[in-house]
């Protein structure tokens, strides 16, 4: 019985500790530094990648939260990853962005919606 007992609170802090990932990151603007590179989470789980200002192109789909990771998913099947630290995003990879952002540049929250 009480072995039961302990894998049933494990299991409970588990389900709170991922509900918890999600809550960490805000919508709004995440700005780099240099201000170069923008991602904007919108209500809906939608995203605006802007990867350089000097792109004409910028990325627009839906986001997801998955083990520490946001993953833009672009509607014609690009993909971007970060991972979430601190309440910021720091880009990990995606399709053709590594050219115009460097992995492991970090974006901080400067406008929340």
């Amino acid at each position: 019985m009480t072995k039961k007992i302990v894998i049933l609170w494990l299991v409970v802090i588990m389900v709170f500790s991922l509900a918890a990932c999600g809550k960490g990151l805000k919508q709004g603007k995440y700005v780099t530094d240099d201000e170069m590179s923008s991602v904007t989470l919108l209500d809906n789980n939608e995203f605006v990648f802007d990867r350089h200002i000097a792109t004409s192109y910028a990325p627009a789909g839906n986001y997801s939260i998955k083990n520490g990771k946001l993953i833009l998913h672009v509607y014609d099947d690009e993909e971007y990853i970060f991972e979430i630290k601190n309440g910021q995003i720091i880009f990990k990879s995606g399709d053709m962005a590594e050219a115009l952002v460097t992995p492991g540049t970090v974006f901080k929250l400067v406008k929340n919606n």
